[in-house]
């Protein structure tokens, strides 16, 4: 099959099926419940100077505030459904534009004693803020796999063309979740993450996000791959690229 074929799929199946997720057993209201649910199975680990039946009574009083906090549980469902209504036309402009500029700028600044390397392994790589940056390997033994985005990408980093080059700002993809943790405020947001095992729900919802910008990411090379093939930077006859968090597990986005 197709490799671009297979993860255009792969993209859309993962996007697809968490929405679902978000919208059924891991919407917000559901995972409060299931916190509360499982409440009396937790272990709490005895601390110095700290009441732990009164933190527990706390934090089960936070859990009911947050169950009853049918705003919150709205204005969540919401963003997912604003996710769907994106406007792809000024997403795929914005992401045209900044992929053109930056691989033409990082073309300009490759130090000469990487001449020898030609490029075969893109990643788009952020950290928490939205504004992830390039970097490029050349690693010719590298075999194609289809990744989910949970699991590690062996390659060579002694081959390194470029690193922390650019910057791509995927504020377009986020905008929704944005103005989420806006309005939400720091406190509150503290609050949901200490409230939830693990406080990683809001930031699901991030990834959620992004997944959708590595979709649009795919759909934006797919038409200009020609374009990103005239920029002068030594490439071979293939050229895979990856998102991910830095340090994080990666996705395929694109076979250039």
């Amino acid at each position: 099959m197709n490799k671009n074929k297979s993860i255009k799929e792969n993209l859309e199946f993962h996007l697809n099926n968490s929405i679902k997720l978000f919208k059924n057993q891991f919407s917000f209201k559901n995972i409060v419940q299931e916190e509360l649910k499982n409440f009396n199975n937790i272990q709490w680990l005895p601390s110095p100077g700290i009441d732990i039946e009164n933190l527990k009574k706390s934090s089960k009083n936070e859990l009911k505030t947050l169950l009853n906090d049918k705003l919150l549980h709205s204005r969540i469902k919401c963003v997912i459904t604003e996710l769907e209504g994106l406007n792809k036309k000024i997403i795929q402009e914005n992401t045209e534009y900044q992929l053109i500029e930056n691989l033409n700028n990082i073309a300009q600044n490759i130090p000469e004693k990487r001449n020898d390397f030609k490029l075969n392994l893109l990643f788009l790589e952020h950290n928490y803020a939205p504004e992830p940056y390039f970097c490029g390997f050349d690693d010719k033994n590298y075999k194609h796999k289809l990744l989910s985005g949970r699991e590690f990408l062996k390659y060579d980093y002694k081959k390194e063309l470029f690193n922390g080059a650019g910057r791509f700002d995927y504020v377009t993809f986020l905008n929704p979740y944005l103005k989420l943790i806006e309005e939400l405020g720091e406190e509150k947001v503290d609050r949901i993450n200490e409230a939830l095992s693990g406080g990683m729900y809001l930031e699901e919802i991030k990834k959620l996000f992004l997944l959708n910008g590595y979709l649009e990411t795919h759909l934006c090379f797919d038409r200009i791959n020609k374009k990103i093939r005239e920029i002068n930077i030594p490439m071979r006859e293939e050229v895979y690229i990856f998102g991910n968090e830095h340090d994080c597990e990666q996705i395929n986005i694109y076979v250039l």
